[in-house]
């Protein structure tokens, strides 16, 4: 069947592969007589084997880069802008279309959470309408954040690490405090017969416990959103006060932990710092947390292309109550959020990150 379809794909289905696909497919047709002319066989063999085109010369469309987010306010951030109104795809597997603008860049919404983020990842690595060997994927969103000084609501983390919160043990201790202990070295080793490398947790791409972002694409998004003026309000400005932090968004760097449920609370935050520095093998340091990352980065990675991505988070909120509140009044009234602020402000280094990645000839 190889030669079939090597024929069929050059548009030189010749009579030997009228014959091959008769006897192939002679039970199936229930004894129809395949009559008529050569081409007629050819259209068949091409709609069971799902070719592009019969003489092989479509053109898939080649995105420069795809913005991913997760839910209607990211999807809404980007969909409003004009120029993304110039091409729509219909992806098979995506909840929203594929937006474009001329320049080739596309943005979509995933939904929520990291089997969410998979599935429409793989979904278009894999459409027939797509080459996305050298597009550069990037996760552009709001995220919580922690109560540190010089993380101010409203900043943005150029993520350097994407690491599982979910992996390994979340258990009660015996003093009634949340613990967590990591996957044993055979659930994670390349060799998992003879596990070596213990304290490499990033060895074994297949495992999803830790991707760390391709370096030269990390330093490029640096030096693309290094001198962008971030937005601010009084809102955030609020919630600084709060928690003790600085009053001016900026950019930042660290690593992003990735889970689908949602947690407050310094016990929960110092099992993060302690997966991130375990995970990393202390080079990475825990300053936000997100639901998306991971599934995205692994999806990639099956298909070649995890050094093909970045993850940009606008802090929303922190990961632990103010001063004075504990986690069940946060519960009851609700997390404090400058969702807005942030959302605005992943937009506007996204996009910082995007010229840059445009302006480079001949892509990265």
């Amino acid at each position: 069947m190889a030669v079939l379809r090597k024929r069929i794909r050059s548009g030189k289905c010749m009579k030997s592969s009228q014959s091959m696909v008769d006897v192939y497919f002679r039970k199936r047709i229930n004894k129809m007589r395949i009559r008529g002319s050569i081409v007629a066989v050819c259209v068949l063999a091409s709609g069971m084997f799902s070719l592009p085109s019969l003489a092989g010369t479509e053109v898939l469309f080649a995105p420069k880069v795809i913005v991913l987010t997760a839910f209607p306010p990211e999807w809404h951030a980007w969909k409003e802008l004009k120029p993304y109104h110039y091409k729509s795809i219909k992806i098979s597997g995506l909840i929203r279309p594929l937006l474009c603008n001329q320049d080739g860049v596309c943005v979509t919404e995933t939904g929520e959470g990291e089997i969410n983020a998979a599935v429409s990842v793989a979904s278009l690595a894999k459409d027939h309408q797509l080459d996305v060997r050298k597009t550069i994927f990037i996760r552009s969103g709001i995220a919580g954040g922690v109560d540190q000084a010089d993380s101010p609501l409203g900043s943005v983390y150029i993520n350097d690490w994407v690491i599982s919160w979910a992996f390994g043990h979340h258990y009660l201790a015996n003093n009634k405090t949340l613990a967590w202990s990591p996957p044993g070295c055979d659930n994670y080793a390349k060799n998992f017969a003879h596990p070596t490398d213990c304290a490499n947790y990033a060895q074994n791409s297949l495992e999803n416990l830790a991707y760390r972002i391709n370096p030269r694409l990390l330093a490029l998004a640096e030096d693309a959103a290094r001198n962008i003026k971030l937005q601010n309000d009084a809102a955030a400005i609020s919630l600084d006060e709060k928690f003790h932090l600085q009053k001016q968004p900026k950019v930042l760097v660290g690593a992003t932990i990735t889970g689908d449920d949602f947690w407050i609370g310094k016990e929960n935050q110092e099992i993060a710092e302690k997966i991130v520095k375990l995970y990393t093998q202390g080079t990475g340091h825990y300053t936000n947390t997100a639901m998306e990352d991971l599934g995205d980065v692994a999806a990639l990675s099956r298909f070649g292309l995890a050094d093909h991505y970045l993850s940009i988070r606008g802090i929303s909120d922190v990961d632990v109550p103010p001063p004075g509140e504990t986690e069940e009044s946060i519960w009851a009234k609700g997390d404090l959020y400058a969702g807005e602020l942030a959302e605005q402000n992943a937009v506007l280094a996204t996009q910082a990150i995007i010229k840059k990645i445009l302006s480079i000839k001949g892509g990265i």
